[in-house]
Order: structure tokens, then sequence, then C-alpha cells
């Protein structure tokens, strides 16, 4: 229990070979997902080895270590891996941020974890490679509506917000614009700052100029 409150998830081998998952509340859509395949596990000692090395340490997992995993269990191993991972880098981004959005400094509980360099382009779960953010701003980030720059700054796409008014859909830009703020709230950790390689990176992909 105290390992699954720590990582997530973890699995106990029972003396009768039968596998128990311990889970926290925020993994019980992904363990009802990977049920079946979750409790065959105790049926290879290789594969109850990786599964408790990914609960513990996700990050030492590679594609490598997963494929010698039984092929109808490697699908399970990726999943949990990945929620894991996702959760640790939510946390850390948003532990960093005290909870509040770097765009607009709300919190209410309705931040997000954004990710600088898209999880497509192969972007790290570095707390330097996220930036805390509501959801309405976590949005219009991932759809280039705003940026920032290597300064911190924060910066709207004007191409973007005329092609908005050209199709009639521009209610609240004009306030949404002005309530922008002029740079984003920064972690008091340097360590913790969005990294400007992967500011610079990220802005390439995403056709800022």
């Amino acid at each position: 229990m105290r390992k699954a409150y720590i990582n997530g998830i973890a699995p106990w081998e029972k003396d009768n070979q039968e596998i128990a998952i311990a889970f926290r509340p925020d993994f019980m859509v992904e363990y009802i997902r990977n049920l079946e395949s979750l409790h065959s596990f105790g049926e290879s000692v290789r594969d109850f080895e990786v599964l408790e090395e990914v609960a513990e340490r996700p990050d030492d997992v590679n594609d490598e270590v997963v494929d010698t995993v039984t092929q109808e269990r490697q699908v399970a191993i990726t999943n949990v891996k990945k929620k894991i991972r996702d959760n640790s880098f939510k946390s850390r981004v948003l532990t960093s941020y005290s909870q509040q959005c770097a765009i607009c400094g709300i919190q209410m509980k309705l931040i997000d974890a954004a990710h600088i360099i898209p999880v497509e382009h192969d972007g790290t779960d570095h707390t330097s490679n996220g930036v805390a953010m509501c959801a309405l701003h976590h949005r219009a980030f991932d759809r280039s509506l705003i940026t920032i720059n290597e300064n911190y700054q924060i910066l709207h796409s004007a191409l973007k917000m005329d092609k908005l008014r050209e199709i009639g859909l521009d209610g609240g830009m004009d306030r949404f614009i002005r309530d922008l703020r002029a740079v984003i709230i920064l972690p008091p950790a340097i360590n913790d700052r969005p990294h400007i390689d992967f500011i610079k990176y990220a802005n390439e992909i995403r056709g800022w100029v």
C-alpha cells in the first residue's frame, strides 16, 4: 500500500502465485483497462519483475526491456509506465508553479501541466519542459494562439486572431488578449523554469518565427 501511495500502483505476488494490485484512486481507469493482463503477470517471473520495476522506476524501463515481456502483457506495461510518468510530470510541474497558471495566475484546481515540446515530438518529462497552465491557456498554447519566448514573455498570434475574426469566432478575444500577462509566472527554483532550448525548439515546430 505504501508503494502504491508513492508510485500510484504496486503489484504484489501472493504465496499462491496470484497477483494483487494496489493502486491510488487516480489509477482506477488504468487498472480497469488492463485488469486481466495485470493479474496474469504471476505466470511469468520475468514479466512480474519488469512490472515491479516499472511501478518503482519507470524511467529505467526502456523499449528493449519492454520487448522482453510476453507480448500480450506489453500493452499493460506500456500503459502503466505512461500513466506513472504522466502523473510524476504533472505533480512536479504543478508543485513548482504553486498550483497556479503561469499565464493568468488562477489556481482553483483547474491547472494542467503543459509540455513545451509536445510528447509526439519526443518532448521529455523533465520539469523544465513543462509549464503550469489553466485549461483555457493550455488549449490556446497547444493551438499556437499564444506562446512564450526565450525571455519568458507571453506572445499571441496576430495572424491566427485575424483568421478567427474573419470567420466570426472572435467573441471574448479582446479581453483574452488584454488579460495576458507580459511575462509568465516563474517557479522559484531556476532548474524548474522552462529551458530556453525547449522553448526555441517548440516555437520552431509550432511555426512561430
